[in-house]
């Protein structure tokens, strides 16, 4: 048996040259070559370092590294009664395309992975549609939580999410007893509308899935209308359009809208998501019709698409990432206990003006 006489350095000539590949490093092992118990190991693995002390630590830390010991998720799974998996529910499409067809929706779900890797926890992608979908999944894979994106108010309240779930909504009102992130909405609203009403268009358009119970759409329409009645427009200086939030949805929009710019009766168009107005600008260049010389596009979320199209969107942007962190800290202080009742955060938003916005047509 090696021991160890000297600083910990020395733990890395010590025998992982002599194990086989093959062989699984246990804490017994590290113990043995430590000298040391396979509890003051234990404490040190989970990180329980008030009860070794710091050059004991140090040691069994640096044959951890020297025997390439790797801890068994399913033993620490079973000590801490917790599977470390979380699970991202998302709604289930039926035409079995990805459920991550939002580029909002991929930057939120890379955000929440790395913030859940970086302190052990694992990421479970899976589509629901249903209450039922909900509990199985929770059950078959003994899900310690679940994050909840892409949802309506509605539907988040149809899914019937168990009281006892630690659970983290983003994007939609949960109601009580539910942990929630999401962008200020309104604010996001009124941002859009204060820029394209400086900029003097009178003739404005907001598209998105308004007829959906979506209180996302709903606050970014209440304070788009806010702020044209502070410039003092009419009522009916807004008006909404029913858009999927996909690319060819804002392309069919384009070409719906293209006669009412080319007769001035509408002049900036805001859509609830830049995929969306990266379609509504293509639908209307496709119609012969130059954004923003002839109509101004202004997105939401500051997506990477918005800087790689032409011309670059103008956009509310939100910090994503941001929004994925703290979903996964809100959902690990109520798996952990750190937090005894759900919390609620909501993203600062901001304009970013690019070259999709300018003045109104003369």
């Amino acid at each position: 048996m090696s021991t160890i006489a000297g600083p910990a350095a020395q733990v890395a000539t010590a025998p992982s040259s002599r194990r086989s590949a093959l062989h699984h490093v246990t804490l017994k092992d590290i113990a043995r070559e430590v000298g040391v118990s396979v509890m003051t190991v234990s404490n040190v693995v989970n990180g329980n370092l008030g009860r070794v002390s710091p050059a004991t630590a140090a040691r069994v830390e640096a044959a951890v590294t020297a025997l390439g010991y790797v801890p068994n998720a399913a033993a620490q799974s079973l000590a801490a009664r917790r599977t470390r998996l979380v699970g991202l529910l998302l709604p289930s499409r039926p035409d079995d395309t990805s459920l991550l067809a939002s580029p909002h929706d991929v930057a939120v779900t890379g955000a929440v992975e790395a913030a859940l890797r970086s302190r052990d926890h694992h990421l479970m992608l899976r589509g629901v549609a249903t209450a039922r979908d909900v509990s199985d999944s929770v059950r078959r894979w003994s899900l310690d939580g679940v994050v909840v994106m892409g949802f309506t108010d509605d539907e988040v309240r149809a899914l019937d999410l168990p009281a006892t779930l630690p659970t983290v909504v983003v994007d939609a009102a949960a109601g009580s007893g539910l942990a929630q992130v999401r962008s200020d909405d309104r604010t996001g609203g009124r941002l859009a509308g204060e820029h394209l009403t400086a900029l003097g268009h009178r003739h404005l358009l907001i598209c998105g899935p308004a007829g959906t119970a979506s209180g996302v759409v709903a606050q970014r329409v209440a304070g788009f209308r806010e702020a044209a009645r502070r410039a003092g427009l009419p009522d009916d200086a807004v008006t909404v359009a029913d858009t999927p939030t996909t690319y060819e949805g804002g392309v069919a929009l384009g070409a719906r809208i293209a006669p009412q710019v080319r007769a001035g009766t509408l002049t900036a168009v805001f859509a609830t998501a830049d995929i969306l107005a990266a379609g509504v600008a293509r639908g209307l260049g496709d119609a012969g019709l130059r954004v923003p010389e002839d109509a101004s596009v202004l997105g939401y979320d500051d997506a990477d698409l918005a800087r790689h199209v032409t011309p670059r969107l103008s956009t509310i942007a939100q910090d994503t990432t941001r929004k994925g962190h703290v979903a996964a800290d809100l959902l690990l202080g109520l798996v952990t206990g750190q937090h005894a009742e759900p919390r609620s955060e909501t993203i600062p938003v901001a304009l970013t003006a690019r070259e999709s916005t300018g003045p109104a047509p003369a």
